[in-house]
């Protein structure tokens, strides 16, 4: 277990790949409701943020953190730490050029990289996912209900530990 990660003061995203996302008006809703989640565990207390590296909304989702963690609020200064949690180091080597290129700009701005594997394995994806509920007492995700997921994986991860569950969708 990290010792740097609370689990009470942290929360975790997953949600779908950019082509599950809504689009046009649908995916400004969805980016607005994301940044008032994002901001009411803030005024929750949580201060921790956990996201997969994946393309889609958990890119979305560490932009949103970014975001937070740029404004500051001289009379309610707060500490917000974005971790990464990224299942093996090529994780973005098939990823679109723009989505390569937002990978590697969030990266260096995070504050933690956990990288869990050297190689891919036909598990690291369900490992990376129940590693960041294993270490989260909140769950924002973005999921269309369909069954068979990685993001309805980790929703059902998190039901079975009973963690607050927030779904955009």
């Amino acid at each position: 277990m990290n010792e740097n990660i609370v689990r009470e003061k942290t929360v975790c995203f997953t949600g779908h790949r950019t082509e599950k996302l809504p689009q046009g008006d649908g995916l400004v809703l969805l980016r607005k409701r994301l940044a008032n989640e994002i901001e009411r565990a803030l005024q929750d207390g949580y201060d921790t943020f956990l996201f997969g590296g994946a393309y889609g909304f958990d890119l979305m989702a560490a932009e949103e953190v970014l975001k937070k963690k740029t404004l500051i609020e001289l009379q309610n200064p707060r500490q917000i730490r974005l971790i990464a949690v990224i299942p093996f180091e090529e994780q973005a080597a098939r990823f679109s050029v723009a989505d390569h290129e937002l990978y590697y700009e969030i990266m260096p701005k995070c504050d933690e990289v956990i990288t869990l594997n050297t190689h891919y394995h036909n598990q690291c994806y369900a490992q990376r996912n129940q590693y960041m509920v294993d270490h989260s007492n909140r769950v924002i995700c973005c999921w269309n209900r369909q069954s068979v997921s990685g993001t309805a994986q980790t929703v059902r991860m998190a039901e079975r530990q009973n963690l607050e569950i927030i779904n955009l969708l």
